[in-house]
């Protein structure tokens, strides 16, 4: 066959292989692209699990130097006595005297701050006598539309949550003013009140028309300001933050409202009203960084039960969440940060 003498061969050839190496290029550079974006996506998101369990480990390992020294320290006024101190009969008598204690060995039952240092990081412990919160499980109903309306909350809606909550956590059904007994559950189609205290914060939640009246944000501040004890009967000054006693109306010195205490304290809440020296049962709030910009915050209430058959002391889980560093707010009294463990021979891990 006589080809024409313009045509080549090999051209058509040419012609086709040239674009099809391009595409395979093409699609060669964008799969590699690709992988190397999941690669990189992949790398960040090990190096957060790895961070997040560092902070994890922080946190559990805080805690229990924490544990520790909350159940070897002695309680005197003010807070705990974390040097060891050996006290006499006679010193204790006069009520552990923290004036007598070194620099530094006095950890403040008010919102006082130490700091426990790792290899990987630090974790910030705030101290607080649950004495020192409102007892939420208390049938107080005037107390805690006080407490509302320091939360912000109308006349109106601070009473009615306060009467609804009264009716959930007691042992009646007997409806009061503004409040919800089983009658109102049932027209509402929700599980009863269960007559008893809460025992976690997330039952607030069961509480009907709860969600109406309290923003998310308010039920978080209320976490901050109460307590799920019921070994409490009332709030002791001393260990009120600054914040909560000027929503209670507690003056400098420490003495209550007339009026919210004519209504909720007997003689001897008024006593315990003025006691320095806290309780068994503490509330800590542990902090770490967690990824870049955000903290972890883990709270906690120990309690000492030495005479218990099931162990020296019980841990109740608060909550935890995680918070941008700028939104960390724990009322913290003091700026100054001492290390958990006074001891010299304490360091970094």
């Amino acid at each position: 066959m006589n080809l024409p003498a313009h045509h080549k061969p090999g051209q058509d050839a040419d012609g086709f292989v040239l674009p099809y190496v391009l595409v395979v290029i093409f699609i060669l550079a964008l799969t590699s692209a690709i992988a190397i974006r999941s690669l990189n996506t992949s790398g960040q998101i090990i190096i957060d699990l790895n961070a997040d369990m560092l902070a994890e480990q922080r946190l559990a390992t805080a805690e229990a130097d924490t544990l520790y020294v909350f159940l070897t320290s002695a309680g005197v006024k003010g807070g705990i006595d974390t040097s060891n101190t050996v006290w006499t009969a006679e010193e204790e008598l006069d009520g552990f005297d923290a004036s007598r204690l070194s620099d530094g060995a006095l950890w403040s039952a008010a919102g006082g701050g130490r700091v426990s240092k790792y290899a990987s990081g630090e974790v910030s412990v705030i101290y607080r006598d649950t004495s020192g919160l409102i007892p939420i499980n208390q049938d107080a109903p005037e107390m805690m539309a006080m407490l509302f309306k320091g939360l912000g909350l109308g006349l109106n809606d601070r009473k009615a949550a306060a009467a609804k909550l009264a009716d959930y956590i007691d042992q009646d059904n007997r409806r009061r003013f503004r409040g919800a007994e089983r009658a109102d559950y049932r027209l509402k189609r929700r599980p009863r009140p269960s007559n008893a205290p809460l025992r976690a914060y997330e039952e607030l939640y069961q509480i009907i028309a709860w969600d109406d009246l309290l923003t998310p944000q308010m039920n978080k501040r209320l976490r901050d300001f109460t307590t799920l004890t019921t070994s409490s009967a009332y709030y002791r000054t001393k260990f009120l933050s600054s914040e909560l006693a000027n929503i209670l109306g507690v003056d400098g010195e420490g003495k209550a409202n007339t009026t919210l205490r004519r209504q909720n304290i007997d003689i001897a809440d008024l006593a315990s009203l003025i006691d320095e020296t806290p309780t068994l049962q503490g509330r800590f709030i542990f902090s770490t960084p967690k990824i870049s910009g955000k903290i972890i915050v883990r709270v906690v209430e120990l309690e000492k039960s030495p005479n218990a058959p099931s162990g020296p002391f019980r841990r109740y889980f608060i909550f935890e969440e995680t918070r941008d560093v700028g939104d960390n707010n724990d009322n913290i009294e003091g700026k100054t940060f001492l290390p958990v463990f006074t001891a010299l021979d304490r360091r970094v891990q």
